[in-house]
């Protein structure tokens, strides 16, 4: 994710995105390690599958940290039932580690998980986090299975990185048929200055050229930042270039960070020549529910609902999972988006594969029996295909926007959809909708 979630962040990049009863004691976040211990020890009946997570359950991420959390507990707890029925002397045991989604807490994260001879991480959650670990991934033969990166940058092949969501080149496109669908010609980029969001701006940039349509120099703002206002500025300086241009009803602003979107659309709301023009927002912040507060809400109103895209469910397996679906929301209080329910496909995909492979095999055979398992698996997210990077090729999109409901309150409502094309998956697709009704 930027991402930051689906049912994102994000929240399906800040992104919930969704997001083990553990003790102030041990720093817990949402990455999954997976260590096995299958073969015991003959003085040891009883065998150990060991699934660690690196997520973000304080700090930036933590809606899609929590969810993550939440599914990962669902799929342990489901795979130690089916491993009692069946009379086998295994276990599955999560461990959690809460990285805040600061790359320096994510790298320790993992040496403390890879030290307990973990071999599967799932998480973290955001590119900057996951290009922190990499390497260390690929030097101690430890695989992470990320639920919510998307930069491109890092999508090389036979490396120990897989990813269950898309990349940004599928988000961008998405993200791009829907405003020119909506009339834009000319695209005011502003976006968070990390690995995901930056690769969000950069394929909305590409996407959007290559139609024909203009794209300004943008503004690019610091994690951490807290005053949004000479951004602002310098955005409204080439919104009203562009207005000049074209008009107001063919001019769009992209805004591609996390759950500090808020702040940057209430701030908006005291700039002038901001309020009233089309906003789109990326998967980091979709579904953020700090979104929803009155400063943010009412600006997101009158830019059009601030539709932003998030990886979707097929119809029919959410239908199929509804039951599932709800058991991870009770335990998360809140929905989860596609994103954390791509942690619990994870969760699974590694089990089966720890199962078949043990702990002590080599990476290469260990990367090649995960692959082999998660593509064509079938899980809640829907049948995965892996590209030969390791990421999930494409995916259906959902455009969340900010709506009044009929209570009179801002609510996030699915306003619309994104079809890939089978043929190109990250080529134009079919936009539907992407309006509040």
């Amino acid at each position: 994710m930027s991402r930051g979630r689906l049912l994102r962040r994000r929240g399906l990049h800040g992104r919930a995105p969704v997001r083990v009863a553990l003790t102030a004691a041990i720093a817990l976040s949402a990455s999954v390690a997976v260590t096995a211990s299958v073969s015991a020890q003959p003085t040891n009946p009883t065998g150990v599958i060991r699934i660690g997570a690196l997520l973000s359950i304080t700090g930036g991420g933590s809606s899609l940290g929590n969810t993550s959390k939440a599914a990962l507990e669902v799929a342990r707890d489901q795979w130690n039932q089916r491993l009692a029925r069946q009379r086998r002397n295994l276990r599955v045991e999560l461990d959690i580690v809460d990285t805040g989604q600061d790359p320096t807490r994510a790298t320790a994260g993992f040496q403390q998980l890879a030290d307990q001879r973990v071999r599967v991480i799932i998480g973290p959650q955001s590119s900057s986090e996951v290009a922190a670990i990499q390497p260390l991934a690929n030097a101690r033969g430890v695989l992470i299975v990320s639920q919510g990166s998307t930069a491109s940058s890092l999508a090389m092949p036979d490396n120990n990185l897989f990813r269950f969501v898309p990349n940004d080149h599928v988000e961008g496109r998405a993200t791009t048929d829907l405003l020119v669908q909506q009339g834009a010609r000319v695209v005011v980029p502003m976006w968070r200055n990390d690995r995901g969001n930056q690769g969000l701006a950069d394929s909305v940039r590409a996407a959007a050229t290559s139609g024909g349509v203009q794209v300004t120099a943008g503004f690019r703002y610091e994690p951490g930042t807290t005053d949004f206002g000479p951004g602002l500025n310098e955005i409204s300086r080439q919104v009203t270039a562009a207005v000049g241009q074209v008009g107001a009803a063919h001019v769009a602003v992209y805004l591609a960070g996390f759950e500090e979107v808020a702040g940057v659309l209430a701030a908006a709301d005291q700039v002038p020549g901001l309020a009233g023009m089309r906003w789109y927002g990326g998967d980091g912040s979709a579904q953020a529910v700090q979104l929803l507060e009155r400063g943010s809400a009412n600006f997101a109103i009158k830019a059009k609902g601030f539709p932003t895209p998030l990886v979707a469910l097929p119809n029919d397996r959410a239908k199929r999972d509804t039951a599932l679906i709800q058991q991870i929301a009770r335990r998360a209080h809140a929905t989860p988006d596609a994103f954390a329910l791509a942690a619990y496909d994870a969760f699974d995909v590694a089990a089966q594969t720890l199962l078949s492979t043990g702990t002590s095999v080599d990476s290469q055979t260990l990367r090649i029996a995960f692959a082999k398992t998660a593509n064509g698996y079938a899980g809640v997210t829907g049948t995965i295909k892996l590209d030969s990077t390791g990421d999930r090729a494409s995916a259906p999109y959902a455009y969340w926007s900010i709506c009044q409901g009929r209570d009179r309150h801002p609510h996030w409502v699915r306003s619309g959809a994104w079809t890939p094309q089978a043929a190109d998956p990250t080529g134009p697709g079919t936009v539907t909708g992407g309006h509040c009704s």
